[in-house]
């Protein structure tokens, strides 16, 4: 009867062994648990990639952080959805596909979960400077700006990022006008006021 020679039993151990997780599991993992309207926890998480709190918490930094990257995700994937249904060119596209947006969002069930869970910490981590979502935010749309511009479609009273930076502040603005003062959140307005700006 032939022996399992020494190469063949370390490959049959090895094998019953899962992947090693990367950084890029541990945001995978975060993001389905975000759209599945579930409270983000680096222990929780490491436990399920089978990694040490340490090294969770090295690639993540902490759980906000964690959080505004998988958000941040989840809006260019919002945007870029936004964009390609856009009808129209010039202002009437840029409106078409922040007013897309600015809906597609408002009705995300994941999305209001993590507003509603915790208001102030969900605001600093949307709506800040600090946090990579805003600027994400400005950056796609000043894009979307530019290339109306480039097409001759689009002419701005100031520039590309001015703009972009302006028309964001608006969306967030109304989007979480009841954290921030206690409004029902009014998008219509909100379109209004872009398509004014735009003119």
């Amino acid at each position: 009867m032939p022996t399992t020679s020494k190469k063949q039993k370390q490959r049959q151990r090895l094998s019953g062994l899962r992947p090693v997780a990367t950084a890029s599991d541990l945001g995978a993992l975060a993001r389905r648990r975000f759209l599945a309207s579930e409270r983000l926890s680096l222990e929780e998480l490491s436990a399920e990639l089978g990694i040490s709190r340490a090294t969770a918490y090295r690639w993540a930094g902490n759980v906000e952080l964690l959080a505004a990257e998988v958000i941040a995700s989840i809006v260019e994937d919002t945007h870029k959805r936004a964009v390609r249904e856009a009808h129209g060119r010039g202002a009437d596209r840029v409106v078409d596909a922040l007013t897309r947006g600015m809906r597609y969002i408002a009705n995300s069930a994941p999305y209001r979960a993590f507003l509603e869970r915790d208001p102030q910490k969900a605001l600093r981590i949307v709506a800040s400077k600090e946090a990579p979502v805003q600027a994400q935010t400005i950056a796609l749309n000043q894009q979307l700006l530019e290339e109306e511009i480039a097409s001759g479609a689009l002419r701005l009273p100031v520039d590309a990022h001015t703009m972009a930076y302006a028309l964001v502040r608006i969306a967030e603005s109304f989007l979480y006008a009841d954290m921030i003062a206690g409004e029902k959140p009014d998008l219509d307005k909100a379109v209004e006021i872009v398509k004014l700006m735009l003119r």
